[in-house]
């Protein structure tokens, strides 16, 4: 048993997109086989925040990114307080990515564009804000419709890929309305889709772990990882086989990393385009750590890694890191 104290930290509030409870336990009692000391806390506040701070932890496992400081004001118009920032300056370390490599998932377009200018491969885009709604573009139907700032296949269904300008201003005016969010509109990459596990190693290394992702067609001969697909997990994981696409798939995943400041571990999301090269969907630099998500099935898949193993190797990073700061 080593002697430390760890605490995992989630949240009430589901807006924030914290993980959930049965991750929360997964994870403790993992971690409670290894480490003297294991806790769960519930950050809603800054008091509870503070509480945290308070109890001194070796290290905080975060399942959350930030707290509203005023939620009567609502998600995008009240003060916010990243957990990461306030852990740094309270000298508390903490697993994966930084307030910055954290905000870049919740900025899609900002995402894309640090992708694309450092030379890697993005699908062309353009933004649709709801305070100067825009329909004008340049780009090839067809097309992809997404908001800017929701996570978990939020407004993604059988209308986002769109074939004229009457159904592309229709979706974009659905995002604004519905979701209450920016639109992202990108060309459609027609070809198969896939997830990257990536991950820091003890030599300073980066491991990068493809799985493909295969949906299901919706009505109109589609396959990507919808909402709808998502919430009846109708969609298949499977090895990458193909070598030589699975090196391609690695090496784009790790300059995505790299170029997003992301730390530790991250999730890197692409599709093929119709010649068969991959380009670069989202990021996601805190990944949800459930034993079904797609990052304990990067792990197995690859590298038979089990669950356990998956959460204690991420942990060890975090206290390594903790190690060479102290």
């Amino acid at each position: 048993m080593i002697d430390k104290y760890i605490e995992i930290v989630g949240s009430s509030n589901h807006r924030l997109n914290a993980m959930a409870a049965g991750s929360r336990e997964a994870i403790r009692v993992a971690l409670s086989k290894k480490y003297a000391k294991v806790g769960v806390t519930i950050v809603d506040d800054i008091a509870d925040l503070e509480a945290l701070v308070a109890k001194k932890p070796d290290l905080v496992v975060l399942g959350m990114k930030l707290i509203l400081l005023d939620p009567a004001q609502g998600y995008d118009d009240s003060p916010k307080v990243w957990l990461s920032d306030y852990l740094e300056e309270h000298g508390i370390a903490y697993t994966g990515s930084d307030a910055a490599g954290l905000a870049i998932q919740a900025d899609k377009p900002a995402a894309k564009q640090k992708v694309m200018d450092a030379a890697l491969q993005s699908s062309a885009y353009f933004i649709s804000t709801i305070k100067q709604p825009t329909f004008a573009h340049n780009l090839e139907f067809p097309l992809f419709v997404k908001p800017t700032d929701l996570g978990g296949s939020k407004g993604i269904d059988e209308m986002s890929v769109v074939y004229s300008q009457s159904e592309l201003e229709a979706k974009i005016g659905a995002i604004h309305a519905e979701y209450g969010s920016d639109a992202l509109v990108e060309e459609y990459l027609s070809g198969r889709e896939f997830s990257v596990a990536v991950v820091m190693q003890k030599s300073g290394d980066l491991l990068a772990m493809p799985i493909e992702i295969a949906s299901p067609a919706d009505t109109k001969g589609n396959s990507f990882l919808s909402k709808a697909v998502k919430k009846a997990d109708s969609e298949r994981v499977l090895a990458v086989e193909d070598a030589q696409l699975k090196d391609k798939l690695s090496a784009l995943a790790i300059g995505v990393f790299e170029a997003l400041g992301s730390r530790d571990y991250a999730r890197i999301d692409m599709r093929l385009d119709g010649m068969g090269t991959p380009s670069f969907i989202e990021a996601n630099p805190m990944p949800g750590l459930s034993s079904h998500g797609y990052l304990s099935r990067c792990f197995a898949i690859n590298h038979d890694v089990g669950y356990e193993d998956m959460v204690l190797a991420i942990t060890h990073l975090g206290l390594e890191r903790a190690g060479s700061r102290g």
